[in-house]
């Protein structure tokens, strides 16, 4: 009886295991048509990215990417960068507004997240004839929760970074750049040229291109003073020289006409014309030049100085990482001293109102705004961030500090009490609204430089217009 019963014992288990195998094989059953059932029908999340080509800030989109699509399995993220968007338009920003335009006008919104920085918000509103469009078509992050908390005072603070898109956040402020000089140290060293990278004054700066410009005459060359591209940032070099003037930080960020800034600005222009004396002064053909060509030459010893922005670290060391440690940061020069910096803080991207995956957009974009993300910007990229971290200087601390590094850390510890600006066209001097365009003040720029246009006859055609004495 005892051999029976464990018999039938055994006869129940093998039983109860069938059932177990049969129950546990319609279970992976369920499971594979759940799976299949999503991924048939999985939400693709179409992204317009930033920064290819950009070292590092390249590098950190694709992590924002595989991060989201971890967290969120049953979404693709589609993404494409901006320099790829074809359309309409003579380069990438303007192709993108295009764009933009035309998913409006269309009501087919192809990309849910767009890239969507300053330039091109302004250029989607000369389209659209309206500058307020963004509140009509883009989504305002200060409703999105833990947004205005994510992001650091001086963003949330002022009217300034919001009135600059629509007057509405279109994003996390991850980007922040310092516009400065960059100078070859092998252009220098063979020119004779030390070049003083704290607390240069105009003089010195001037003293550079008249040095160079006798370099040039002994010897036959024809280096460069200034090496621009067609999308040189010339107005920040201008816009620097001008707050120097001034010891009040407050008065030459204010978009308010004042007599004593209009001074100053034909005396800044009247340096520009003392520059054109040594020539050449910028390298020819420069309307037409691919910006990153134009950072490659320069690389290789083609010009003394680049007017740009700290963002070039990740561009020099992506494209030329062999000689990317010849370009050298270094403070643009003042007449009087220093008052705060020429720079700016921005978002990147911008989500469709209209998105059919608008929530899936906002939930991707938040990912640039965590302590996390911050650290690791300032790690990639050597560069400030909107973003509150949980670090007070991330990787500053370090004891390994290049010259990037430091650069940051000596314009933070001289200047962080003061506001950083970039206004592009003059504004601070004779208000907004005024009828001068960013392309327009920076192609006059130039041609003061090159020695075709009079300081003087600018000032006039711009007073002229304003119809101010």
């Amino acid at each position: 009886m005892e051999k029976d019963c464990d018999l039938d014992e055994l006869y129940l288990l093998l039983v109860e295991d069938a059932m177990k195998r049969k129950y546990f094989c319609t279970a992976m059953v369920c499971c594979a048509l759940l799976i299949s059932g999503c991924l048939a029908h999985a939400a693709q999340l179409n992204w317009m990215g930033h920064w290819k080509g950009e070292g590092k800030r390249e590098q950190l989109v694709y992590e924002i990417k595989k991060n989201y699509e971890f967290l969120h399995p049953g979404t693709t993220v589609n993404l494409r960068f901006n320099v790829d968007i074809e359309g309409e338009g003579d380069y990438f920003k303007m192709k993108v507004a295009h764009k933009i335009v035309e998913m409006i006008k269309t009501g087919k919104i192809e990309w849910d997240l767009v890239f969507c920085d300053i330039a091109v918000y302004r250029h989607v509103a000369d389209l659209l004839g309206d500058p307020l469009w963004g509140q009509k078509h883009l989504v305002d992050f200060a409703t999105v929760p833990g947004f205005l908390e994510s992001q650091k005072g001086f963003i949330v603070n002022t009217p300034f970074f919001k009135e600059k898109e629509g007057n509405m956040y279109l994003g996390p402020f991850i980007e922040g750049y310092v516009f400065c000089l960059w100078y070859n140290s092998q252009t220098a060293e063979k020119v004779g040229i030390k070049v003083k990278e704290r607390g240069m004054t105009v003089e010195e700066f001037i003293g550079y291109a008249r040095t160079l410009s006798e370099y040039n005459r002994q010897h036959g060359t024809h280096i460069p003073f200034l090496y621009i591209n067609s999308l040189n940032r010339i107005e920040a070099l201008f816009e620097d020289i001008f707050k120097s003037r001034f010891t009040d930080p407050q008065l030459v960020i204010e978009e308010k006409y004042d007599a004593r800034k209009a001074e100053a600005f034909l005396a800044t222009l009247q340096i520009f014309e003392e520059l054109s004396h040594y020539q050449p002064l910028v390298n020819e053909g420069w309307r037409t030049y691919d910006w990153i060509q134009c950072q490659k030459d320069f690389l290789v010893g083609n010009g003394l100085f680049l007017p740009g922005g700290t963002y070039m670290y990740n561009q020099f060391h992506s494209h030329s990482p062999q000689i990317a440690n010849r370009g050298i940061p270094v403070e643009q020069p003042h007449v009087k001293q220093p008052n705060g910096l020429v720079g700016l803080f921005a978002n990147a991207f911008a989500v469709m109102k209209k998105s059919p995956n608008r929530q899936a957009a906002i939930d991707l974009s938040m990912m640039w705004s965590t302590p996390e993300t911050a650290e690791r910007w300032v790690d990639y990229t050597r560069n400030p961030t909107g973003i509150r971290g949980n670090l007070s200087n991330p990787v500053f601390d370090r004891k390994d500090l290049d010259i990037y590094c430091r650069f940051l850390l000596d314009l933070e510890k001289q200047y962080n009490s003061l506001p950083i600006r970039n206004f592009r066209s003059p504004t601070y001097v004779f208000g907004k609204g005024i009828p001068v365009t960013d392309e327009e003040f920076r192609s006059n720029l130039v041609l003061i430089l090159e020695g075709k246009l009079k300081a003087k006859d600018y000032y006039q055609t711009i007073v002229s217009r304003l119809k101010r004495p």
